[in-house]
């Protein structure tokens, strides 16, 4: 359960926003990121949006409030089975009221914001993509300068963004595939930035009689100590960000997950022991996320991210044992 609640929170970030990066008149492009980095984090405003992935669309709400440098952040499902996700700066709770059950976890390394927010680099990423503004656009009643970012090969999606003209909030992200095809896209229907919006305190409010489930957070590895995985070949610009351990519910073994990005595109590779008639021996989709499973060495390795499926492909292919003995 609290790995299909990870999904699903997982799911709509990795749907969110990926970056904005044009210039209105004489904005520049790093005035844009600017502004947009430093608005998604100072101020509060909260909206319905709808979120369409692999033929399915939910409607959310979400509510972000940054009172006394404190963030917070809540979205709450209004379709389908009632979900509720709580973030701060040091939790992710996730409410779930058929089963009345209260999941927390630590925020994982790889786990984004809603809207996703990268510190990026125009440097590095002119590499891997190409930006243009795109025109203007009106969404959800409001003014929007929309923005194209290209990939210059088919190991990264293409991203359309729709920027609020005044505070360059994301009002619509669509993520496109080496197709020209939308493979998902969120929408706000509406919008309200409000500095007198109220934390987040109510929702937690009355659930005493729920069960809570706390998860144990995995074990921050540094990049720099040795492994005895390798991965050789990956895609162009992808570079290892991170790497954790941590121990399944059994007790029984661990799974390592690295974590790679160009900067803007993620993705993630899970290693763990083989077991039998168990994991992901192929290709899966779910929307914008592709997966891809393999066994090496007695390991299955599944990659998995918010990338086209010759890159997770290629980077599950990736990865090889040695018989290093690793420092941790």
């Amino acid at each position: 359960m609290l790995q299909s609640c990870r999904a699903w929170f997982g799911c709509l970030l990795l749907a969110a926003a990926q970056a904005s990066m044009a210039g209105e008149g004489e904005k520049s492009v790093e005035a844009w990121l600017e502004q947009m980095v430093h608005s998604v984090r100072t101020l509060s405003y909260e909206g319905t949006f709808v979120y369409l992935h692999n033929t399915q669309l939910e409607t959310m709400q979400i509510t972000h409030t940054a009172n006394d440098n404190q963030e917070q952040e809540r979205i709450f499902s209004l379709n389908g089975a009632a979900r509720e996700v709580i973030r701060t700066p040091d939790s992710i709770i996730c409410i779930l009221p058929d089963a009345k059950t209260v999941s927390v976890m630590k925020p994982e390394v790889g786990d984004r914001d809603f809207p996703a927010v990268l510190p990026m680099n125009l440097n590095r990423l002119s590499n891997y993509y190409e930006f243009r503004m795109l025109g203007d656009a009106r969404i959800a009643d409001r003014e929007a300068v929309v923005i194209g970012v290209i990939p210059l090969d088919a190991y990264r999606y293409g991203y359309r963004l729709f920027l609020d003209a005044d505070h360059a909030l994301p009002l619509k992200t669509d993520a496109i595939n080496e197709e020209g095809e939308v493979v998902s896209q969120i929408m706000f229907t509406s919008l309200r930035v409000d500095p007198s919006i109220p934390s987040i305190s109510s929702a937690m409010e009355d659930k005493s009689d729920y069960s809570w489930v706390h998860s144990k957070p995995a074990q921050n590895i540094p990049i720099t100590l040795p492994s005895n995985w390798q991965f050789r070949a990956l895609p162009d610009g992808f570079q290892l960000q991170a790497r954790t351990k941590q121990a399944l519910s059994s007790g029984t073994q661990e799974v390592e997950h690295f974590v790679f990005s160009d900067g803007l595109a993620t993705f993630s590779v899970y290693i763990e022991k083989a077991g039998v008639g168990d994991g992901l021996h192929e290709a899966s989709r779910m929307g914008a996320i592709n997966a891809y499973g393999t066994e090496v060495a007695g390991h299955q390795i599944t990659a998995v991210g918010e990338v086209p499926a010759q890159t997770v492909r290629t980077a599950a292919n990736a990865a090889k044992y040695s018989m290093v003995t690793a420092l941790q």
